[in-house]
């Protein structure tokens, strides 16, 4: 069982490695920064500060792990992992912050601000195929529910610890027996839209990069497809845990081999995506631009607008003249509310309601 526990601690020490590599040059740490100076002194030693430490926290909360094998050693070994990567990300931030400003790195740049309204008007298309098997599996679990429904026993078992052991029962029910089949349209669901979602996501292009309108597009279709091949693999998980409740197979090796087979390899598919094409397609590799940057030849090429001010410590973004919900973050791949929307704070208070819940329910369903 330590490998289990072992898993995201490790998990969390990759993409704490990776990370600086996977955002745009001209943003590193949450600064807005000229391409030219993506590679300063300050962000070079911080790049390098922020892999040691975080790689030695790493390795510390992993011996640690290994050593204590106690319950709750996992959860503090990843929260401490996680405080290590913040507090070195807020020292980098403010140290690159710091150094933009005392030596002037946008003085007297042209600042601009880049759109490309056909990604509105001609979003990429809704990748159907790659949602093929999460539909197929979210279809087949409930018809394996209904065959098997009347030879189940009168008592199921609604939990089973990660050695593949029941440790807690209840009546056969509809809702004892179809918990997992909610459980898996409900995530169907949702994977379907945040992928549809993604795809249609406002791009923040880059002023100093004439194929970033390029690079979003390829970035929003791969991730759509990587969300939904995740959403397969964790129909595939629910399905799993499923067979042992309605006792159509033994539940160890299904708890011990496959849902965890399953869960690593939706991980892996998307953790692949995102170091090849990096945050908004910045680490895919694109043939030369037709075109040079407006105003190239006859002036000063013009950076991106030094639009900080937005974002808080590079995290929490904050704009009341934005009407965009989502928007990209600027550390680590994916996208971040505007929390200047009043909707975004009802999603982020629903969210925090359905984990606080879900735990209860599943006690009283016990």
């Amino acid at each position: 069982m330590t490998g289990v526990t072992l898993f995201p601690v490790l998990l969390i020490g990759v993409v704490h490695w990776l990370i600086p590599s996977l955002v745009p040059p001209t943003l590193p740490f949450g600064v807005r920064v000229p391409l030219d100076r993506a590679h300063a002194p300050v962000i070079d030693a911080w790049r390098r500060r922020y892999r040691v430490g975080t790689a030695g926290a790493t390795a510390a909360a992993a011996v640690a792990v290994v050593l204590l094998r106690a319950p709750l050693a996992g959860p503090i070994a990843v929260g401490a992992l996680l405080a290590v990567g913040l507090v070195l990300y807020l020292a980098a931030h403010r140290a690159i912050r710091e150094a933009k400003t005392s030596e002037g790195w946008f003085a007297g740049r042209r600042q601009v601000t880049v759109v490309d309204t056909s990604l509105r008007t001609d979003p990429e298309r809704y990748p159907w195929r790659w949602a093929v098997p999460s539909l197929l599996l979210a279809a087949a679990t409930p018809v394996i529910g209904i065959v098997e429904y009347p030879r189940m026993p009168h008592r199921l078992p609604t939990h089973v610890t990660m050695s593949g052991h029941p440790d807690h029962f209840a009546d056969k029910s509809i809702g004892t027996v179809f918990a997992p089949v909610v459980t898996q349209v409900l995530v169907t669901a949702l994977v379907a839209v945040l992928a549809w979602a993604v795809l249609r996501s406002r791009a923040r292009l880059d002023a100093e990069d004439p194929q970033a309108a390029t690079r979003h597009r390829r970035f929003v279709s791969a991730m759509a497809r990587a969300m939904l091949v995740m959403g397969a693999c964790l129909n595939l998980t629910f399905l799993l845990v499923a067979l042992p409740i309605w006792h159509l197979v033994e539940a160890a090796p299904v708890v011990a081999v496959g849902v965890p087979t399953a869960t690593a390899l939706g991980v892996a598919v998307m953790l692949a995506v995102v170091v090849r094409t990096g945050q908004g397609g910045s680490r895919l590799r694109l043939g030369p631009a037709r075109t040079g940057l407006p105003g190239a030849g006859r002036r000063p090429a013009p950076v991106n607008q030094d639009d900080d001010r937005f974002y808080r410590w590079g995290l929490v973004y904050y704009n009341r003249d934005d009407p965009a919900l989502f928007v990209p973050k600027r550390f680590g791949v994916g996208w971040t509310l505007n929390m200047a929307r009043p909707l975004s704070w009802v999603m982020l208070g629903a969210t925090l309601v359905l984990i606080a819940v879900g735990p209860l329910v599943g006690a009283l369903a016990r």
